[in-house]
């Protein structure tokens, strides 16, 4: 086992342990916090950095995918997941992306899904993961990506709970994680 798994799933795991204790009393927890500040930001966006620092450090291992899943998934997945975060993280802005209650975000990706930012991080995850090919790589992806999955729910039950007229609202028009693209107005 690398470093770089053991520091990615710990990253992974420290940031399970905060949503679980978060997903037990919805807008009351450590995540998304009560009040942002200075300091869960900066662990917010540390144990996320983390996460991806040691999805890189498991580079150079073999991989066992082919070449053509490598980058011709990998690569697609990893930039557009890396384009989606970086717009969503601009439409929310710096503070909201880092605990600050901002209210219910509509704006940019967040007319598509309301939770376009933990979307674009699972797709670059993934997409870095299947570039690297190798199985520590995918393991860590794996587990990185279902930890995001499960911080959206939590997040999403938080504004519920601290927005409940206008999440219900928002909720109603936009889907959860997923967009939907239709032909209809």
């Amino acid at each position: 086992m690398s470093g770089g798994l053991i520091l990615g799933l710990a990253a992974t795991l420290i940031w399970a342990a905060i949503l679980f204790w978060s997903d037990r009393d919805p807008g009351n927890g450590p995540w998304p916090p009560r009040r942002g500040s200075l300091f869960t930001a900066a662990w917010a966006w540390g144990l996320t950095t983390l996460i991806y620092v040691g999805l890189v450090q498991t580079w150079g291992q073999p991989p066992i995918l082919p070449a053509l899943v490598q980058y011709g998934v990998g690569l697609p997945l990893a930039v557009a997941g890396s384009l989606l975060h970086t717009w969503a993280t601009a439409a929310l802005g710096l503070k909201g992306t880092s605990g600050w209650d901002v209210g219910i975000a509509t704006r940019g990706p967040y007319a598509f899904c309301r939770h376009p930012q933990y979307l674009g991080q699972i797709v670059s995850i993934a997409g870095l993961a299947l570039i690297i090919g190798s199985g520590e790589a995918l393991a860590l992806g794996l587990a990185a990506s279902l930890m995001l999955g499960y911080g959206s729910g939590v997040e999403d039950c938080a504004i519920a709970v601290h927005h409940p007229d206008a999440f219900a609202a928002h909720s109603a028009r936009t889907p959860f994680l997923l967009p939907r693209f239709s032909s209809r107005s």
